[in-house]
């Protein structure tokens, strides 16, 4: 008797589960189609704006103006882990090169003589707030060749 009710517990429990999911999955599928639709044809940079908004999207392009495209910029985070990634993807095609030093890294690294030689940072302060910019002074440390970027011609 029992294996007969076991296969109709199965199907009530399945049906139930379709009852509540299915009209909560179109619910969903409706606001975000709502959504897409109102930024359909916005440009990249007017999509950036209405994500991070424009106090980010401003500094982001005085720091691409900034930086040639061919150097190399220190970057660095605050408080938020990961506030990084979206201002490296704006940044881009300028290579980046973390900052932050790992107790493992030894003083006298190849990663450090470069480091030196980069003279801009960039500090990610959130996701979706505004990055902060320096210019530092590059030196080519002593015992270090300078760097791909210091070289002339």
């Amino acid at each position: 008797m029992r294996s007969r009710w076991l296969p109709r517990v199965a199907l009530g429990v399945v049906l139930a589960y379709l009852l509540v999911a299915v009209p909560v999955g179109l619910h969903n599928t409706v606001l975000r189609l709502r959504t897409a639709a109102r930024t359909v044809g916005l440009s990249a940079g007017a999509m950036r704006a209405r994500v991070f908004g424009s106090r980010y999207v401003a500094a982001i392009e005085r720091i691409r103006r900034a930086i040639p495209a061919d150097q190399p910029y220190l970057i660095s985070e605050l408080d938020e882990p990961g506030a990084q990634l979206w201002v490296r993807f704006d940044l881009l095609p300028r290579r980046a090169m973390l900052l932050r030093r790992t107790a493992s890294e030894p003083d006298g690294d190849a990663g450090d003589c470069w480091r030196q030689q980069v003279r801009f940072l960039v500090v990610a302060v959130g996701v979706g707030r505004p990055p902060l910019y320096y210019e530092r002074p590059a030196v080519v440390p002593p015992g270090c060749p300078p760097a791909p970027w210091m070289r002339p011609g």
